[in-house]
């Protein structure tokens, strides 16, 4: 193919916005009642995990143990909910948040093969009790 066929050809696709390029990174938000869905990430990607929990409970949110090779901690805070205006906080009530954010490091790839990564948060109750009810939430990371 002649360059000038080339140079036409490539200048069209561009034109048309079709390029190689992979898509931009983005910043995906979830919440826990987003749980147990699949989400497809790319390296670049930032998410962010919106867990909130009941007011005087004593119960928290951690993150589980995650695979380093594709994520990195970005930011863990945790904010309390201001109550209404002239509201008081209620035991059971709206009460702290806690949000991860999480960058995607490497594509959830081995080799040719996609992977699925599974990411874990735990609601703990408070103290160090041998046995306790623990709410597991799950969400699945898949190659985009």
């Amino acid at each position: 193919m002649p360059i000038r066929m080339m140079t036409l050809c490539c200048a069209a696709l561009l034109l048309l916005g079709i390029s190689a390029a992979p898509p931009a990174p983005r910043t995906l938000s979830f919440t826990v009642g987003a749980a147990g869905q699949d989400i497809a990430v790319q390296p670049g990607d930032l998410l962010r995990f919106s867990l909130s929990a009941a007011a005087g409970t004593g119960y928290t949110w951690r993150a589980l143990e995650v695979d380093p090779a594709f994520l990195t901690l970005v930011e863990k805070r945790t904010s309390s909910v201001v109550p209404a205006q002239g509201g008081v906080p209620v035991v059971g009530g709206p009460g702290p948040l806690t949000v991860y954010t999480y960058r995607v490091t490497a594509a959830l790839k081995q080799g040719t093969t996609d992977l699925t990564v599974p990411l874990y948060f735990a609601h703990l109750p408070p103290g160090r009790a041998f046995t306790a009810d623990v709410r597991l939430v799950q969400f699945n990371l898949i190659a985009r």
